[in-house]
């Protein structure tokens, strides 16, 4: 089981350190910036989260793999990225992916200390989304999370169905590969659908 999530956790650091890495080829910035706005999301959340919780040295301060791969990715793009035809598009599945990843990681993680279920959920949404909003933010764009498209509700649901797996089955690999499955159907359906959440609408009299 911790070979699996040694495995889940590299994988979302690199599709999120490639999101990263890509938003930084799109607003043209230099090497430096490329190396900073992939470790945004590959390592915000997941920073968040273990302070949340009480876990320290955070997770990247004690296996410094996960620098390592954020600094790969992010120089790889950088002489990458121009081949690319969109960016944009590229970005956003990448994204997609590691809000899957973390959002089962995150809640996993948050089982694992005995965190009550409200809390795991909270952790799985915080570790999936919270480095994506950084990343934006760096990059002066709306984060994706406050667009009305469907993407931190997938978190939720994603980190809900981990939640209530584990529950069922008591089976980790399982739980988190069901977590991981129920987000990406989620999002990619949302991305490929255009589907969005409704907006308020005042009318004013």
């Amino acid at each position: 089981m911790s070979e699996m999530i040694f495995w889940f956790e590299i994988a979302g650091t690199v599709v999120f350190a490639l999101s990263g890495a890509m938003a930084a080829a799109r607003k043209n910035l230099d090497i430096f910036g490329f190396l900073v706005v992939a470790l945004a999301p590959a390592i915000g959340g997941g920073t968040l989260r273990d302070l949340f919780l009480g876990l320290t040295p955070v997770f990247w301060v004690e296996q410094n793999i996960f620098l390592y791969v954020c600094f790969g990715a992010a120089i790889f793009t950088f002489f990458w990225a121009h081949k690319v035809a969109s960016r944009f598009s590229l970005l956003v599945w990448c994204d997609a992916f590691g809000l899957a990843l973390f959002a089962a990681l995150g809640a996993e993680r948050a089982m694992q200390v005995g965190a009550s279920d409200l809390v795991v959920v909270i952790m799985g949404t915080l570790t999936a989304i919270a480095g994506g909003l950084i990343r934006d933010i760096i990059c002066g764009e709306i984060p994706l999370v406050l667009r009305r498209e469907i993407y931190a509700m997938a978190a939720i649901f994603g980190s809900s169905v981990y939640l209530w797996t584990w529950k069922l089955s008591e089976a980790p690999a399982l739980a988190l590969t069901a977590g991981f499955v129920a987000t990406i159907v989620v999002r990619g359906a949302a991305i490929k659908y255009g589907w969005s959440m409704p907006i308020y609408k005042r009318t004013i009299s």
